[in-house]
């Protein structure tokens, strides 16, 4: 196919698409876009993002035979080169191998929290005590229930003073 700009348009916008949806984790998806029915594309960018899409998804087998399609449409293709020795690496080695990343993350993380305990002092020293105020202990107020009885007033035997009074 020729790649005119009708084509190249396609193209982009496919591979546009193809990104997005494995962008969103949807990887299986992204390359069923790019291999429609099962037919992989005569470009060799869109090739590419397809055998990039299968090894980014675990599927070495495959993206090992996309990759080695790749390196013979386009015989200097760097990429194309590293990424199957990479992959016949991968494969070559042990399976028990794969987990050692994982493996030394844990101990990774142990270490960080034995040397951190260590920095620390080991037990963490007691806080000392800060005296607390107590409230003062205060007698009951006496109060009646009852109101007090209304004053009386006395006129006094002088006129501007007067007298209270009141009953006990």
């Amino acid at each position: 196919m020729a790649d005119t700009p009708v084509n190249s348009i396609t193209i982009t916008l496919r591979l546009s698409k193809a990104l997005g949806l494995s962008r969103q984790g949807r990887l299986r998806e992204a390359q069923q876009l790019l291999a429609a029915d099962g037919i992989l594309p005569e470009n060799a960018i869109e090739l590419q993002a397809l055998a990039a899409l299968a090894t980014g998804e675990g599927d070495y087998t495959r993206a090992q035979r996309l990759w080695r399609l790749l390196l013979q449409r386009e015989p200097g293709h760097a990429q194309a080169k590293r990424m199957i020795d990479s992959i016949e690496l991968w494969l070559s080695r042990p399976v028990w191998f794969q987990f050692i990343p994982i493996g030394l993350g844990v101990a990774g993380m142990g270490l960080v929290v034995v040397v951190l305990l260590w920095l620390l002092g080991g037990e963490p020293t007691p806080r000392p005590r800060v005296p607390v105020a107590r409230p003062a202990v205060v007698a009951p107020v006496y109060q009646p229930s009852a109101p007090p009885p209304p004053s009386i007033f006395l006129p006094s035997s002088k006129p501007t003073e007067s007298r209270r009074l009141r009953d006990h």
